[in-house]
Formats: structure tokens, sequence, C-alpha cells
């Protein structure tokens, strides 16, 4: 049995959770439940980045201790994504005891290797990001995310010697050792090591009191490159020392280094610069493939507090539901890319693919099967047409989810939904069932043999609506037990009793 380790970034905590960080770990959920599904070992790791000056202002302005406003900013995205049901394996947080010990140690370990040195950063910080930023990094003159101008700040720190590190950084991405795509986000990373020059960046304050203090300098607590990015190693129990020396086989030496990391485009080149500049530093592997993805924009617009357009899922999915949320997330444009939605796109896709698609196929379905006179519906004949579009449909899908094309795989779920509608119109059972009745059951066999394939098929994408669906075809039970190989093969289950249909994406 092979393993999948897959992670989203952590979210920082002082940000409510909106669709953007929903489209991300619903990807990563989705990636997670297929290889589960193929019999894989599966550790999905997502949490939160709690530390800085930001949080510990506004917890001041909201009258209450750091921890306090941690905990309670923390649960907004835990709500969340138990409404969006992610299955995730562990929810980090950075103000686990756990983390911040191993934290020290790794800070310790850089710091004796001399790739920590005492002296000053200068440049243009952003408070809200809590970064420093370059001229050419800023638009007009102002943060790109915030929409002002940084300050000109300066103060003494202690700096990770970054530099070091461009000319393996370059290589190994440019060797492929390092994966990075879509393609275009690797070729703008090789352009950047090629153009730019890397410089030591600041890993502490010295005026920010919450945060993890350094081991060999009290005075100065870690910054967010040490401390959060280490969240992909302590999330699996790793305690700072040494991989190799002190981990067995069934711990944290199983799953890294990790098979993907997700994240949105604006964190792309701290991942593919900082990141892996810190686990050559610390002679860890490196992560196998690194993905960013694209934005949302609504109705044309970046999503912004400034500009009231900020959508909570929470909220989302109370119009939606869970799963009809889920769908329209990641099937909305091609992962990688950004696009642009609405909550009027949102209304017409809904109803479009899942009300009038896929539920009212299932409803269609299952009330034609209840009028089967037989108490078993078993195949009797060989269909070599439905079982080489079958076939077809799930090599297509495994290819696109493979590829992280989510979009392709949705649209290949919608054409085989649709395929089967087409089946019902063009052999009219209807006409059948008092006459042929023979061959009224084995046309309702064939299609209820389709909708569990079906059903297989939007399992990763909708959970609850899969599980809906064995239970309406009297085989909840039994699918579950299976895995994706055994579950592909056409015609090896036995219907007994259909349960009547209930409508699974009342039309909005």
């Amino acid at each position: 049995m092979s393993k999948f380790y897959v992670t989203t970034p952590i979210y920082y905590v002082n940000d409510a959770p909106h669709l953007g960080h929903a489209y991300t770990t619903v990807a990563a959920d989705i990636l997670a439940r297929y290889y589960r599904l193929r019999g894989e070992k599966v550790f999905f790791l997502t949490g939160t980045d709690e530390h800085g000056a930001k949080v510990a202002e506004s917890a001041q302005k909201a009258g209450q201790a750091p921890k306090d406003f941690c905990d309670q900013n923390t649960a907004k995205y835990q709500l969340a994504w138990d409404i969006l049901n992610i299955s995730h394996d562990h929810f980090i947080r950075t103000t686990n005891k756990d983390h911040e010990a191993a934290v020290q140690r790794a800070a310790q370990k850089l710091y004796e290797k001399g790739l920590i040195i005492k002296g000053a950063y200068q440049g243009l910080y952003c408070t809200g990001c809590e970064r420093y930023y370059t001229e050419k990094e800023l638009i007009d003159g102002k943060c790109p995310e915030h929409q002002k101008p940084p300050e000109e700040y300066k103060e003494e720190c202690y700096l990770f010697k970054l530099s070091a590190f461009q000319k393996p950084l370059l290589k190994l991405i440019q060797e492929k050792t390092l994966v990075i795509e879509p393609v275009e986000k690797r070729n703008e990373i090789i352009s950047f090591l090629t153009k730019e020059k890397l410089i030591d960046i600041s890993v502490s304050r010295k005026n920010v009191k919450w945060g993890v203090s350094l081991p060999w300098d009290q005075s100065q607590t870690t910054y967010v490159w040490i401390d959060a990015l280490l969240n992909y190693l302590t999330g699996l129990g790793w305690d700072g020392r040494d991989l190799p020396t002190h981990l067995k086989e069934e711990g944290i030496y199983q799953w890294w280094p990790a098979d993907l990391q997700l994240m949105a485009k604006d964190i792309l080149r701290v991942h593919s610069t900082i990141w892996p500049a810190m686990l050559l530093a610390l002679e860890i592997p490196l992560p196998r493939k690194i993905f960013a993805h694209g934005f949302f924009t609504i109705n044309g617009q970046k999503m912004s507090k400034s500009l009231g357009n900020v959508l909570d899922p929470i909220e989302q999915a109370k119009i939606f539901s869970s799963d009809g949320l889920r769908w329209l997330l990641i099937s909305s444009f091609p992962f990688g890319t950004d696009g642009d939605i609405s909550q009027e796109r949102f209304y017409e896709k809904y109803n479009a693919e899942l009300a009038n698609g896929i539920g009212n196929l299932i409803s269609r379905s299952l009330t034609l099967a209840i009028k089967a006179q037989n108490s078993k519906l078993k195949t009797q004949n060989q269909n070599l047409k439905l079982e080489t579009e079958t076939q077809k449909t799930w090599e297509n899908y495994e290819k696109y989810l493979e590829k992280l094309e989510f979009e392709s795989a949705s649209k290949e779920i919608i054409n085989y939904a649709t395929f089967w509608d087409k089946y019902i119109n063009e052999n009219e059972p209807w006409k059948l069932v008092k006459t042929e009745i023979d061959k009224f059951n084995q046309i309702i066999y064939n299609l209820l043999e389709g909708i569990r394939h079906l059903s297989w098929l939007i399992a990763p994408f909708v959970p609850e609506t899969s599980d809906k669906i064995f239970e309406q075809l009297g085989i909840l039970d039994s699918e579950k037990k299976k895995r994706l190989e055994e579950a592909q093969k056409w015609g090896r289950v036995e219907f007994k009793k259909i349960e009547k249909s209930v409508a699974l994406f009342p039309r909005i």
C-alpha cells in the first residue's frame, strides 16, 4: 500500500475563513478522499497560523488575551471545515506546545550551523501582511494585498542566510527535484531566481512578544517563516530533531516528504524559496510537488473586506448545502487559473448540474426502479456499450484527478449523468413495465448499476450525497467496504430493496 500526504497552508487566524480558504481546503479534501478510496494510506493536514504582532494587536482591541482571541477565531475555521465535511487527519495550531518546542529546536540547529546570524533588517514593511516587500513586488507603490503604501522599517533581528541557497534552489527546480505546478508558475519562479538576487531574510522580531522566543536570545521571537512553515513537519509529530536518527517508520518518517502542498499563488514564492531553503539547511528532503492555484474574483473584482464582497463559506453552505458548495467551488473554473464567480452564477450552476442534472437523474431512476416486479435486480445480459462507456469515464476521471484537473473531472461526472438520462429516454422503460417485464428489469438493472458508478464518481466531491444514493439503492454497507478497484467492475451487484427517492438537491 502506498501513501499520500497532502497539505493546505495554515490559515492566518487574524482573518475569518472565506471562499478562497475553502477552495484550497476542499481541493485537498477531494484528493484525500480519492486516494483513500483507492486503498492508499492518507494524511491530510490543515490548520491555523496564530502568532505575530497583528494578532496581538487585534486581541488587544477586542479586549482579549492573544490565546483567547486565537481560540475564538480558530473555532471559526474548525466550524467551517466541519460544515464542509473536510476529512483532515490533523488540524495543527502554531500555539500548540509541541509545535513551539520543535520550532525552537529547529531554530537552534540553524543558529549553531551559522545559517542564522545577528543583524538588522531594513525594508518596506506592510503591517497588514506582517511581511517586507521589495519595490518590484509593490503595485503603484502599494501593498498588492492591502492597497496601502508600506512603511520604511528597520529593526535589530536575526537573519536566515537565504542568499546561500539561490543556486541550489534554482538547480533543484530546473531539474524537477522540486516540482512546481502549473508550469507557468514554475517558469515564474525560475525566472525570479535567474534574474533576482535572494537576500537574507529576517526570522525574528524584537518588539513582538506574542510568538515563540528564540532559545539563545529570549528578547526576540521567531518570525512567521520559521514558525508557520515548519507546521508541515510538526503537524506529523516532528519534534525538531534530525529526521533520520530518531524516528521510526511508523511515525512521521513514513509520511515525509509531502506528496503535494496546495496553496494560493500569492504565497508560492515563499514556498518555493524560503521553505525549501530551510529544509535544505535542516537536511530534510524537499516536498515532491507544490501546486499554486489562482484567485477568485467576485463579479470581476478581487475579494476584499473593504469592498464588502468576501463570501463566507458557512453562509454559502446554508444556501447551497455543504455538498452543493463543495461542487460549486471546485467545478467553476480550472484549478490553477484565476476565475470569476458570482452569486447568480452559483444559483444557475447549482440548478443546472445538481438539481436538474444529478438530482433529477437519481429521482427518475429510483421512481422507475420501484416499479420493478422482481424483488432482486441482477444483471442478465452483458452490455459492452454500457461497460465501455463506464470504463472510459473512470479512465478519464482518474487521469484528471491525478493531474489536479478538478473541473475536467466534474465535467466527466456530468457527462456520465447525461449519458444515463439519455439511456432512459431512448429505452422508455415506462412503456415496458406491463408488456416486457424481463427487458424492463434488465434496463432498470443497467440504470441502477450506472447510478452506483455515478455515486462512486461523486464520492470525493459530494460525500454526503454519495452515501444517500448508496442508501437509497440499499447497498450502503456493502459499498462502503469496497476499494475503488473492486467498485469499478460492472455488473457484480445485486439490488435488493430500492428506497423511495428523496430530493438530493432541491431547486433553489
